[in-house]
Order: structure tokens, then C-alpha cells, then sequence
């Protein structure tokens, strides 16, 4: 256990985000808008490698054992309120902090949006499942 939930949830989490972001960049969803709005075509992006992956699992396990807690701390409890409460959190924290540093990086604003899309889908999912 985890703040108080259970290893196997912060995994399903963990799993689902990872999941949401593949789908979400994938051909299926947003691939080649996403490379549109970057600038890049598929063949300038780096290559397979397994250890690109690291930093971003590294990254989501972070941020899922940190909702974890402020789900147990905040006493969300069920479905609903741990969607709510990932919202909440990627709207204060996540979309925030991103839409400075696009402003001051000059980042596009269709960028910006299909990447907080993503994340606010994750932060849902995770919040959802970490409430359950």
C-alpha cells in the first residue's frame, strides 16, 4: 500500500496513463497533427529506442504516487471524485505552468492544446482509477 491504495491500482494508473499517451499520439488520435504543429515529420523524431521511454515512466510514476497521495490526504472517494480532483489538478498546476513557458517559448498554441489534452485525459483517468 501506498497513502493507503493499494500497489496494483497505482500500477492500473500508472498503465493507464502510459496508455492515453500512446493512443494519443498515436495515427489513430493526434500523431500527425501533433508533428504538424511541431514542425516535424515522422522521420526527424528519434527512433524506438526503449530508453526514450524511461524518463517519461519515470515521470508518470512520480506524478501517479504524488495524486495518490492527495487523493488519500483529500478523501476523493469514488469514480467521480478522482476524475474531478485530476482535473483540478491539471488545471491549476498542469495547464498553468505550461501556458507560461508556451508564451515565452513561442510554442503554438495547437501544440499546447493537443499536449494538455493528453494530460488532462491522463490526470482524469489516473484520478479516476486511484478513487475507484
Amino acid at each position: 500500500m501506498v497513502f493507503g491504495i493499494s500497489f496494483w491500482w497505482l500500477i492500473l494508473a500508472l498503465a493507464a496513463y502510459m496508455v492515453v499517451g500512446a493512443l494519443w499520439y498515436s495515427p489513430l488520435l493526434f500523431a500527425k497533427q501533433w508533428l504538424q504543429a511541431l514542425g516535424k515529420k515522422r522521420s526527424d523524431m528519434p527512433g524506438n529506442d526503449p530508453a526514450l521511454y524511461l524518463t517519461p515512466l519515470f515521470s508518470t510514476l512520480v506524478l501517479v504516487v504524488v495524486l495518490a497521495s492527495l487523493v488519500s490526504s483529500l478523501g476523493a472517494v469514488g469514480w467521480t471524485a478522482g476524475a474531478l480532483l485530476g482535473f483540478k489538478l491539471w488545471l491549476g498546476f498542469v495547464a498553468t505552468t505550461a501556458l507560461i513557458n508556451r508564451v515565452f517559448q513561442g510554442g503554438s498554441m495547437r501544440l499546447y492544446i493537443i499536449d494538455m489534452g493528453y494530460h488532462l485525459v491522463g490526470f482524469a483517468v489516473a484520478g479516476a482509477i486511484l478513487a475507484h
